[in-house]
């Protein structure tokens, strides 16, 4: 990848500011509202309108997060402040999408994916994640004001799989060259600008180890209600031994997947400097995020629903959530392994295998039982956090969190892209 240095005025002690925290807590506010639809039931059809929601979630708030960390200092806090408002106003309208609201949820996520591509301005192109600039995914949501439910989510989804595409399929250095060629063009053909020097059109480059904490305190919002969740949901229920039991194994899984998501991969290496996506793109990087965060969110929620049925049988829908939400953890964990160059003995250790065994807990969830489900999945995190402190050295260097990460050819945890 092309020049990936850090933008203009970066300092390595720069950290969030109270704005982007309270920013950060809004957009996970909407993201623990979307629970509510996967306590249904939950189906098929509401499983993927979850996704559906939290793809639209997170690509608002990566867009904002992505303007807060290139304009540092000039952050405009009005700016912030409205687009919080329409985060909240997204998450509001949740709780009445499918039977309500959900043309409102719509309208807003417009304004706020058009206000973000427009506030870059005139003249520069974000050459990290060009998607922040690029409208072509909110025409199937405009179209969707017009259309009634369940074709509306159909629009929904097409817009966020053409924004997924473009994440992979734009390059933001081409945009640049194509973008300064036209100008170039066009100036050419006007002797009025004979006489001054074309204009160069500028490239906006994140902040990696800035952004790389925003990153991190994302995922730490997000486990952070699923502790709230866990903790109401054995709040809620008479504590008998099993209800203890479960909220024991919850509360560790959660501890498991805070250190598996934060302790390996990019998030610290961006955070250490160690790593400035010179060899893995942003859109790697971006898409990991996304999907690590939702898939621990999915998981949280399922861990909540486990326990309000810690005295009867889960339900298949409650499985696979919980389940599911793992499968796809560790998918993830495997993908982003292979995209930075893990090799197939470290995929083969527990991302993998991992992931097939949470499929088949998920299909023999209603067998299982609640503590036998919970304490499968929290085998999975126990075992993956061995293998990969195992390959990382720890286990013969004796490093820890406190020491330097010092990435291994073989890692391939969260976020590893």
């Amino acid at each position: 990848m092309a020049n990936n240095a850090p933008a203009e005025g970066t300092t390595h002690d720069r950290h969030a500011t109270w704005m982007e925290l309270f920013f950060d807590l809004v957009a996970v506010a909407g993201i623990s509202e979307l629970t509510h639809l996967l306590h249904r039931g939950p189906s098929l059809g509401e499983l993927a309108l979850y996704l559906i929601l939290y793809l639209a979630f997170w690509t608002a708030w990566a867009c904002i997060t992505l303007y807060s960390d290139v304009a540092r200092d000039h952050t405009h806090q009005g700016l912030m402040l409205a687009a919080m408002l329409g985060l909240g106003l997204m998450a509001a309208a949740v709780t009445g999408v499918p039977d309500r609201h959900s043309t409102t949820f719509a309208a807003v996520y417009v304004v706020l994916r058009v206000f973000t591509a427009q506030i870059w301005g005139r003249g520069r192109i974000v050459v990290d994640w060009p998607v922040a600039q690029l409208t072509l995914g909110v025409l199937p949501w405009i179209v969707s004001l017009w259309v009634g439910e369940p074709g509306k989510y159909w629009w929904w989804a097409a817009g966020l799989v053409i924004d997924l595409y473009l994440m992979f399929a734009v390059s933001g250095e081409r945009m640049l060259a194509e973008a300064q060629q036209k100008l170039d063009w066009r100036l050419s053909r006007s002797h009025r600008f004979d006489d001054i020097e074309v204009p160069k059109i500028k490239a906006v480059h994140a902040d990696p180890e800035h952004f790389g904490e925003r990153l991190g305190l994302y995922v730490i919002i997000v486990l952070g209600e699923g502790v709230i969740a866990v903790i109401d949901a054995v709040g809620s229920e008479a504590w008998t031994a099993r209800v203890l039991v479960l909220g024991f194994g919850s509360f560790t899984i959660l501890a498991g997947l805070w250190a598996l998501t934060l302790m390996f991969g990019a998030i610290p290496r961006l955070m250490s400097g160690a790593d400035t996506t010179g060899r893995v793109p942003w859109q790697h990087i971006m898409a990991t995020h996304c999907g690590v965060t939702g898939a621990i969110a999915t998981i949280a929620a399922g861990l909540g629903m486990t326990i309000a049925h810690a005295d009867s049988h889960v339900t298949t829908g409650i499985g696979w959530v919980l389940c599911g939400g793992a499968a796809a953890y560790f998918v993830i964990t495997g993908l982003s392994g292979l995209r930075s160059g893990a090799d197939w003995h470290s995929i083969l250790g527990y991302p993998l295998p991992c992931a097939a065994i949470a499929v088949v807990l998920g299909i023999f969830a209603v067998h299982i039982g609640p503590i036998g489900l919970v304490y499968g999945v929290l085998a999975l995190i126990v075992w993956s956090l061995l293998w990969q402190t195992y390959t990382d050295g720890k286990w013969r260097t004796g490093t820890g969190p406190d020491r330097p990460h010092r990435p291994s050819r073989g890692e391939s945890g969260p976020a590893a892209a």
